[in-house]
């Protein structure tokens, strides 16, 4: 059965994922490797520890400090800009607050684009229930190389324009 077309609501967040995808064509290993690199850095681990799926809150003790640590490192290894909460502005989007999120809880708009934005998070996980303050719990090694590869994309599209 053909999936179906992504709703308006998705077209948004589809440009993140392809340009993240296109970057992640040719370059997802070195990518990858310097962001399980970064991630055993700041978590004091060994690099082995840090598999591309492993939840860094869950699996590997993150706390929301090392997510700035983590960005910093990612932003000189790279020579981009990560905005801070950059996974959970560029699935807001467009989206108002009420559209993003009913009492703390994504709504199906919301959950939609997280699915596009994370295809690396089991499905799963990303049910209605599902609060904007559980994202981070969300976020894996194969998070942060998608995150990365979104960035160098767009710099390159701007320098190319």
């Amino acid at each position: 059965m053909p999936e179906a077309a992504p709703s308006a609501n998705a077209q948004e967040v589809l440009k993140i994922r392809e340009t993240a995808d296109r970057v992640l064509a040719t370059r997802h290993a070195e990518i990858l490797n310097t962001v399980r690199g970064a991630i055993a850095e700041v978590l004091g681990r060994e690099e082995s520890e840090v598999q591309p799926n492993s939840s860094l809150m869950n699996d590997l003790n993150a706390e929301s400090l090392d997510f700035l640590d983590l960005l910093f490192r990612l932003e000189s290894a790279f020579g981009i800009k990560i905005p801070r909460g950059g996974i959970q502005r560029a699935t807001q989007g467009s989206l108002t607050e009420a559209e993003f999120q009913q009492n703390g809880v994504l709504t199906e708009a919301a959950l939609e684009r997280l699915r596009i934005l994370m295809p690396e998070v089991d499905p799963a996980r990303l049910k209605t229930g599902l609060t904007a303050r559980e994202i981070p719990a969300l976020f894996t090694p194969e998070t942060f190389s998608r995150l990365v590869a979104w960035r160098i994309g767009e710099l390159a599209e701007t320098a190319a324009s």
